[in-house]
C-alpha cells in the first residue's frame, strides 16, 4: 500500500550526521511514510550507512547515482521516484522533532486547500547545541509580503503535494544550484494557498565549512535574483538598482550605519503591496519584527542593537518578548 508521505533526502558525503538525520525520521510518531534517499556518488560512509538502514527499515528506499549531478538535480530525481501524495524534505545534517509530520500531516487534514506547509525551526551546531532560532512566517498574507525579501519557508521543514510541485510546476529549477527552494515556492505560493505551523519542528545544523566563499557568494546571488523577479512580480514594477542593493545587504547582515535607509525603503514597499493587496495588510505588521530581530542579531554591540530591539517591540511586544524568552532562556 502506498504510504501518503514520502520523505525526500539527497546527500553527498553526508558524514557524521546522516545517521542521526535519519534516525530522526524512524522515531516519528507518525509512521505511515517512505523515505527516498539519493546518494550524489558519495565517497565517505555514505552508502554503508544508507545500506545498513535499507537493510533494517523497509521504508527506506535508496537511489544511487552513479557519477555526482548536484543536489538540485538529485532533488527532482528522487522526486519522480516518490510515490506519496505528500513530499516532506530533509536533508542529511537536519533532525526532525518526533512530532513533525504528525503535526503536519494533521494540519493537512483540516486545510485540504493548502499545497506547502512548513514549521519554524532552531538553529545547532556541529555538536547539536541549540545557539538560535529561524522564525518564518505564518499566515498566507504574511508570507506573500516576506517572498519579497527573504525565503519564506525553511527547505528542510517542509511538506508538499507531489502533483503540484512536480506535475504543475515542474520540480525544482536546475539553473539554481543553492536557491532552487526558494525559487520553487515562490512559483508555489504565487498560485496556490501554503502556510507555516507556529511549531519549531525542525534542527537546521548551522556548519562554517557549509559553503566556501564562492558558494556565499552564488547563494546571495541567486536569493536577489528570486527576490528581484518575485518583487517585480508583486508590486508590478522592479526595485531600482540601489533598492536591490539595499534589500541584499539586509540579507548578509546590515551594517548599523545602513539601517534606517532599510527601513524606510521597507515602508515605501509596505505602502505599495497593501495598495496592491489590500486582503493582506497584516501581512507585513506580522512580520516587520522578526526583521528588526535579525538585524539587532546579525552583529555589533549592545547600544547598536538596542534601537533593533526597541523597534521590534513597538511592532509586535508579544511576539519579541516570546523570540527573546525562546532564545536566550
Amino acid at each position: 500500500m502506498t504510504p501518503p508521505v514520502s520523505v525526500l533526502m539527497a546527500v553527498r558525503n553526508g558524514g557524521a550526521h546522516l545517521e542521526h538525520s535519519i534516525a530522526s525520521i524512524a522515531r516519528q510518531t507518525f509512521t505511515d511514510w517512505e523515505m527516498v534517499v539519493v546518494d550524489d556518488a558519495s565517497d565517505d560512509a555514505t552508502p554503508q550507512v544508507l545500506a545498513n538502514w535499507a537493510t533494517k527499515d523497509p521504508r527506506v528506499r535508496v537511489v544511487s547515482n552513479e557519477k555526482n549531478i548536484g543536489q538540485t538535480a538529485s532533488l527532482n530525481k528522487g522526486l519522480r521516484e516518490c510515490r506519496g501524495d505528500w513530499v516532506a524534505r530533509q536533508d542529511a545534517d537536519d533532525l526532525s522533532d518526533p512530532r513533525r509530520l504528525g503535526a503536519q500531516m494533521r494540519f493537512l487534514d483540516k486545510h485540504p486547500d493548502i499545497v506547502l506547509l512548513g514549521t519554524q525551526g532552531i538553529l545547532i551546531d556541529e555538536a547539536g547545541r541549540k545557539v538560535g532560532l529561524l522564525d518564518v512566517p505564518c499566515g498566507e498574507a504574511a508570507i506573500l509580503w516576506t517572498s519579497m525579501m527573504l525565503n519564506p519557508f525553511l527547505h528542510t521543514s517542509v511538506v508538499f503535494r507531489r502533483a503540484n510541485v512536480l506535475d504543475k510546476h515542474g520540480g525544482y529549477d536546475e539553473g539554481y544550484r543553492i536557491a532552487q527552494d526558494y525559487d520553487l515556492w515562490v512559483r508555489v505560493l504565487n498560485n496556490s494557498p501554503t502556510a507555516n505551523l507556529p511549531a519549531r519542528l525542525v534542527s537546521y545544523r548551522r556548519s562554517d565549512d557549509s559553503l566556501s566563499r564562492a558558494g556565499r557568494g552564488l547563494a546571495e546571488e541567486e536569493a536577489s535574483r528570486v527576490a528581484d523577479r518575485q518583487t517585480a512580480f508583486l508590486l508590478g514594477r522592479s526595485l531600482s538598482p540601489d533598492e536591490s542593493a539595499l534589500c541584499a545587504e539586509f540579507r548578509r547582515g546590515l551594517p548599523v550605519a545602513r539601517r534606517r535607509a532599510f527601513h524606510e525603503l521597507q515602508a515605501r514597499l509596505e505602502k505599495e503591496f497593501t495598495a496592491r493587496y489590500p486582503q493582506c495588510s497584516s501581512g507585513p505588521g506580522s512580520t516587520q519584527y522578526r526583521w528588526h530581530l535579525r538585524l539587532a542579531g546579525a552583529g555589533g554591540n549592545a547600544i547598536s542593537v538596542l534601537p533593533e530591539i526597541l523597534g521590534a517591540i513597538s511592532c509586535d511586544p508579544p511576539g519579541t518578548l516570546r523570540w527573546l524568552r525562546e532564545r536566550f532562556l
